[in-house]
């Protein structure tokens, strides 16, 4: 069971959704950033985070209820269907591109499978049973799981293979299945799966062709699988790492951070040895200077939106010894100078839709 407490989403996955809202119009838009800032507020989420970075987290409920407040906003259940329609090549960044670099859509759905985690806490699995392959979704157990998530993630993922396989000798899916009760929009599934479908069944699926597991992608390249695949194993650590002690380390490094966070001091904190410390840490597989970095580059990042402090200021609240250095780090983190930083605005969808907007 996971616990709802820890569970993320990462922003990218809302991505179609906003850019549906883009495109239905600037009332809805307005409609949806307004109840949707209510909605950080609760969740003391910072605006200005969102804003700035795409590859941020947000938990699970803070997920769900901003798809409340799309449908609301577009006045139309059916909304999370069409929104995951409208997934772009390359709204799902890193996941998308390690699962399209896979030779054939069956090492495709695996790898979809093995990092799903990435983009939503659910889970994939594929069933191959004579001629017929079965990719049945779930939302993890223990997690809500509305109706309209679950018709958002098939529509997406089928999406997302249009997008990537070569259509040439394509076969459509034989059915597409949901767990839940048929709406009232229900004669628009076969439309936007061009395949029956059929409610109340065991699980939320797709079935199609066996064969169609053998069919290629036109993005593949096991070099840059291989490459990606590198990241995205280093990215699912860094989630499965944030586990209570590796937390508790966190904690005590902030605090200590203005005075430069050394190890005894940190170690002190949590009573423990520094050598303890050390080891303990190697259990998680985790390094004190990687969390000490991760933790500056975490201040540094909010502080630089959210304060208008000098770069020496800042310098000295992260701990550094002089300014020079906490440039070389920050170019280290963002590939820019911390004044650069605070000037760039992401134009993915999904940080777009939180800039505020003129009157």
């Amino acid at each position: 069971m996971r616990d709802p407490n820890t569970a993320t989403v990462a922003l990218t996955a809302l991505a179609p959704f906003m850019r549906l809202l883009e495109e239905t119009g600037p009332e809805a838009v307005h409609i949806a950033f307004e109840r949707g800032l209510d909605v950080l507020r609760h969740w003391g989420i910072a605006q200005a985070d969102l804003e700035a970075d795409p590859t941020m987290r947000v938990p699970h409920g803070l997920a769900n209820d901003m798809f409340e407040v799309f449908l609301a906003a577009m006045g139309d259940a059916s909304a999370a269907l069409r929104a995951g329609l409208k997934l772009q090549r390359g709204d799902y960044e890193l996941l998308e591109y390690l699962c399209g670099s896979c030779n054939t859509l069956g090492e495709s759905i695996v790898c979809l499978a093995h990092y799903y985690p990435l983009l939503i806490d659910a889970e994939l699995e594929l069933l191959c049973v004579g001629d017929r392959a079965e990719v049945r979704y779930r939302i993890a157990p223990g997690l809500a799981s509305p109706s309209a998530m679950n018709e958002f993630a098939l529509s997406s993922n089928f999406a997302m293979t249009v997008l990537h396989i070569e259509l040439e000798n394509a076969l459509p899916p034989i059915e597409i299945t949901f767990a839940h009760e048929a709406p009232s929009y229900a004669a628009m599934f076969e439309q936007v799966f061009g395949a029956p479908v059929r409610f109340e069944a065991p699980f939320n699926a797709t079935v199609f062709p066996a064969s169609m597991l053998e069919q290629r992608l036109h993005g593949r390249d096991p070099v840059l699988h291989a490459v990606l695949k590198r990241l995205a194993d280093n990215e699912l650590s860094l989630l499965a790492d944030r586990s209570a002690f590796p937390d508790k380390v966190r904690a005590a490094i902030d605090a200590e951070l203005q005075h430069g966070a050394p190890l005894n001091r940190v170690a002190e904190r949590l009573h423990l040895s520094a050598s303890g410390l050390r080891s303990r840490l190697r259990q998680h597989g985790a390094t004190y200077s990687e969390l000490l970095d991760a933790v500056r580059k975490e201040r540094a990042k909010r502080a630089l939106r959210d304060t208008q402090l000098g770069i020496g200021e800042l310098a000295h609240l992260l701990g550094f010894a002089h300014a020079p250095a906490f440039h070389r780090a920050f170019r280290r983190w963002f590939g820019v100078t911390p004044t650069a930083y605070r000037e760039v605005k992401s134009e993915h969808p999904a940080a777009r839709f939180w800039r505020t907007r003129e009157p």
